[in-house]
């Protein structure tokens, strides 16, 4: 009997083991006891380990970890972060990388518990794993969904475009890969998605759909956690090098900022951290947390003081963030991560402070609805309301955001969905009683009855009307086709002729609408311009026959002198240009300059100053006016001047509607010296 148990134990040790659904521990060479959670990484290194069977002393060893609050602080920071580059972009223009913040903190906390399974000789158990994370996620997500459609019917005509494809998106964590197909650009949409947020915790799903499995391969293989530190930041390194290989300047960068493998690397930097903080000797066992001399006050506080004025100083269309930006801040975020786990330092009592600590645990609900309520504001109040919207989204985004916690995330995280569901029922069937009893007070369980009968209803009525494109969408859609189909009838652009260029509209700072002399038809125009120019399309080709427009939505101005290149060699480029570009960006030192030297002393200049509501606006047509007072050959079309006494625009108050392309074709026709 005892051989037999004996060949039965050699038997199981000689069979592979499936830590997925088997319990499995790191654990050293046999004669040795498992790891513990925190075991000391210089004592892996220097012992190979190997992964085996659980160890009986290690089952029902493992605990819940003790909750650190100094964490919920710092999601509070990178909430906020979000909700103020949403709202003020020119104050806070690299707060988006709240959202890489987040990535680093679900690394690191998801990877830890799964490591901490593993080193007790459990199985990660994906069953319950996945339950949990729907218990976390999907209840809140759905509330959002089913809230923020039914608000939107306060936008009446107006309703946001394509909602049924993102509620798609949104139920199956596919919204990033969604916006990626539909081309929808992240930071130059004119509209952007009433859900376009969704894509971060599309990624995040994903990640917790397959990195269970992975690390369980990865411990399998590598069997230490040295090698398993090696190779998870081997990987954050690989994906952060592809979004910087990827990014291109002057080209949108959604595609690399949406994409699960371009922008994984925080949530690999928060797992290789994890993996480090198991392999530690874990400092709250042994009671409160030491304190940090001077020096250690100072490697925790540097890290967090960079992030912060990364966040205040990193825009979102810079090429260092694409180009190791955005990782060297995940990077310094997982220092202070490891730092509030390990050290009581300065960093760590603020960032336990009530307050931040109490948006770091509502942050999930305030992130999902601060950027509906953002989209909504802009189409229900004016321009010159935009304080009182600021003030309507923040409140309401609080208000929200704990109803959702004590509504729905708190007991469905407590008690199951379940439990919870026949709650709410039960609840629900109540009020229903107390209205038919007839007992003192029932009239007040009308109102909450009726809202909750009117809130699916209309977010039923909105998903049904919304359309599948919005009115500025179909009229870009409209004049891209109209360019593509755009036929160049005379083939090959005539010469320009050789003779002094006039002098209107130098130094005057106004249109070149007083011309004396006429500049050519439609047919002597190459215009390169971006969506505002492309939105005027039709417009254009009806008050100038023949204009060859080049106009796309995204286009900046920095690429005017490559393009005006390639057209001028294939003897495409007329004798008169004009630049409809600067809403998406300023205006780079030395552009005018070699736009001038690529088109030559014979070719007649004009500019279309900008009319947005974006901080470069004022710089570019500043710009633009001053070329045009230095170069006899430079001329001004005075949009921004002529734009504030229309009132047809888009709501994002840059775009002209059918009104404002004919007046701005009218003006470029009057600049060009053809009224």
């Amino acid at each position: 009997m005892p051989g037999e148990m004996r060949r039965n134990r050699d038997k199981r040790r000689s069979e592979p083991v499936d830590c997925v659904t088997t319990p499995c521990v790191l654990r050293d060479v046999p004669g040795r006891e498992p790891l513990p959670a925190s075991g000391n990484i210089e004592a892996v290194n220097s012992n190979p380990t190997v992964v085996a069977g659980p160890a009986p002393e290690a089952l029902g060893s493992l605990r819940a970890p003790t909750r650190n609050p100094a964490l919920d602080g710092l999601r509070g920071i990178a909430v906020v972060a979000v909700i103020a580059y949403h709202l003020w972009p020119q104050v806070l223009p690299g707060g988006f990388l709240g959202v890489d913040l987040f990535f680093v903190l679900s690394g690191y906390l998801i990877t830890g518990g799964l490591l901490r399974r593993l080193d007790a000789g459990l199985s990660v158990g994906l069953r319950e794993f996945w339950v949990r994370r729907a218990r976390r996620l999907i209840p809140a997500m759905l509330l959002m969904l089913v809230g923020a459609t039914a608000l939107a019917i306060l936008a009446g005509g107006e309703l946001p475009a394509g909602l049924r494809a993102q509620w798609l998106g949104a139920l199956s964590y596919t919204s990033n890969w969604l916006q990626i197909a539909a081309g929808n650009s992240y930071f130059a949409s004119a509209e952007p998605p009433y859900f376009q947020h969704l894509w971060s915790l599309a990624i995040e799903e994903q990640f917790y759909l397959l990195w269970p499995v992975v690390l369980v391969l990865l411990v399998v293989v590598l069997r230490t956690k040295a090698k398993l530190l090696a190779a998870v930041a081997i990987l954050g390194v690989a994906s952060a090098a592809s979004m910087a290989l990827a990014f291109v300047p002057g080209r949108d960068a959604s595609p690399l900022y949406f994409g699960t493998w371009t922008h994984g690397f925080g949530l690999l930097i928060g797992s290789a951290a994890a993996i480090y903080a198991s392999s530690r000797p874990g400092p709250q066992a042994c009671g409160p947390l030491p304190r940090a001399g001077r020096t250690g006050q100072w490697a925790v506080g540097l890290p967090l003081v960079a992030m912060l004025v990364a966040m205040f100083l990193l825009p979102d269309t810079s090429g260092v963030a694409y180009r190791g930006g955005m990782a060297l801040f995940c990077v310094a975020s997982a220092g202070v991560i490891l730092s509030l786990e390990s050290v009581h330092t300065l960093v760590r009592a603020v960032l336990n402070q009530q307050h931040l600590r109490w948006m770091g645990n509502r942050s999930y609900g305030l992130y999902l609805w601060h950027w509906p309520l953002v989209v909504l504001a802009g189409v229900l109040f004016p321009p010159q309301a935009a304080t009182a919207a600021t003030l309507c989204v923040l409140a309401a985004t609080f208000l929200a955001a704990a109803a959702s916690w004590h509504l729905v995330e708190q007991p469905v995280m407590r008690d199951g969905f379940k439990v919870s569901l026949r709650a709410w029922r039960s609840n629900v069937a109540g009020r229903i009683g107390a209205l038919r009893s007839g007992a003192p007070g029932r009239y007040g369980q009308i109102v909450p009855l009726a809202t909750l009968l009117l809130i699916p209803l209309c977010a039923v009525t909105v998903l049904v009307a919304s359309p599948g494109q919005s009115n500025l969408q179909r009229q870009l859609t409209e004049a891209q086709e109209m360019l593509g189909e755009q036929a160049d009838t005379s083939g090959i652009a005539p010469a320009p002729e050789h003779r002094p260029a006039p002098v209107t509209g130098k130094g005057t700072g106004k249109a070149a609408g007083s011309a004396k002399a006429k500049h050519g038809t439609g047919g002597d125009v190459t215009a390169l311009g971006d969506s505002v120019m492309l939105a005027s399309t039709r417009e254009l080709l009806k008050e100038l026959p023949g204009i060859s427009i080049h106009a796309s939505v995204g286009a900046q101005i920095r690429e005017a002198p490559e393009k005006l290149e390639r057209l001028r060699d294939a003897n495409r480029l007329r004798r008169v240009v004009v630049l409809g570009l600067g809403t998406n960006g300023d205006l780079p030192a030395g552009t005018l300059e070699k736009v001038r030297e690529v088109i030559g002393p014979d070719r007649e200049l004009f500019l279309v100053t900008v009319h947005a509501p974006r901080e470069w606006a004022d710089s570019v047509n500043e710009k633009y006016r001053s070329a045009a007072a230095r170069h006899v050959n430079v001329h001004l079309v005075d949009w921004a001047a002529l734009a504030p006494e229309l009132d047809d625009f888009a709501r994002d108050r840059i775009h002209p509607g059918p009104h404002g392309t004919h007046e701005y074709a009218r003006l470029m026709t009057s600049a060009l010296g053809n009224s």
